[in-house]
């Protein structure tokens, strides 16, 4: 193994859990006292000489987990840590664990792919995800079926963090409703409908935005209305709303313009530096509009946008329902 490394990445949670699963096989194998672990806004680089440089005990392997030190640290701490990376015992590993991309212009990032190893952990795709789904599922014995698996993906998407959650919520409905049966005869558990799992889970404002972006395409006012009353209900602001509104038609048009003048989606992702997956999604439905249809629906939102910032534009979601911002 090399001695050092960094996990980060979009798919922050999944990062995590590589850490901890380090921990846990480090402690099996070597024992508690040659686990140590650290939180980024709490590390000095004092700190972290000395546990680089102290030895394991009565072991040859000592683990350090360093948890968002990019994200937490002060500039001049990151600095100072990176300058004593050459300190480090040769039977001592460290990692830096974080819950965002790390800072590849730093010092440290860059002495830590000179001399460790960084793996970056992106975004699960949707069979990925699905595939994720449906193991923890198995885990927690919860049977949901596969279209309901579908239906956590498109609803909650990638953010495995508030996935888990979901799941988990799921899971204890299910073991509610299967102790509230007669299990006498070791029946299965019972299985949630469609419109339970819908009104267990909590949207994802992201995942809602591209539903929303389709009704819109399909002209499915009802539905829209429907998806934008949910998002409000759930707690969300309706400023981040229709920001991440109009940022979703403004990818539209440059997925588009990119997409009309022939280049294909690898060329697309580069130039346009966005996930594969919202590009692929984004090219599907840009397909639905004109580039004139695109353009008035951008400059539209935009003027609602603006309108419901300064209270001239008030936005009603239902008849009983009406929405104005201060």
């Amino acid at each position: 193994m090399k001695p050092l490394y960094l996990f980060h990445g979009e798919d922050s949670y999944t990062a995590i859990q590589k850490a901890l699963h380090w921990q846990s096989q480090f402690r099996q194998k070597y024992g508690d006292m040659n686990v140590e672990t650290f939180e980024g806004a709490d590390l000095t680089a004092e700190k972290f000489a000395e546990a680089v440089s102290t030895l394991p005990f009565l072991s040859d392997k000592k683990l350090i987990v360093i948890r968002n030190f990019f994200k937490d640290a002060e500039a001049e701490e990151l600095k100072k840590v990176s300058e004593k990376l050459d300190h480090i015992d040769e039977n001592c590993i460290v990692v830096f664990a974080e819950t965002q991309k790390a800072d590849a212009r730093t010092a440290l990032f860059k002495n830590i792919k000179k001399t460790g190893e960084i793996k970056d952990f992106p975004l699960m795709d949707k069979p990925q995800l699905a595939d994720w789904i449906t193991a923890e599922i198995a885990r927690l014995n919860a049977p949901i079926s596969r279209s309901q698996i579908n239906i956590l993906a498109d609803t909650v998407g990638p953010n495995l963090w508030q996935m888990k959650q979901e799941i988990e919520k799921i899971a204890l409905f299910c073991a509610a409703a299967n102790s509230a049966t007669d299990n006498s005869t070791n029946n299965p558990a019972a299985s949630p409908t469609d419109k339970e799992i819908e009104n267990l889970i909590s949207p994802n404002l992201q995942t809602s935005i591209f539903r929303l972006t389709d009704q819109l395409a399909q002209k499915n006012r009802r539905d829209a209305l429907k998806t934008l009353k949910t998002l409000i209900e759930s707690g969300e602001n309706l400023i981040p709303i229709m920001f991440m509104i109009v940022r979703q038609f403004r990818i539209l048009i440059q997925i588009q313009s990119c997409a009309q003048k022939g280049l294909g989606t690898p060329a697309i992702i580069k130039k346009i530096k966005l996930h594969p997956f919202v590009v692929s999604s984004g090219l599907k439905q840009a397909g639905n509009f004109s580039p004139e249809k695109l353009k008035e629906i951008y400059d539209k939102l935009l003027k609602i946008d603006i309108g419901t910032k300064n209270s001239k534009i008030k936005i009603t979601v239902n008849d009983a329902t009406e929405l104005r911002l201060a």
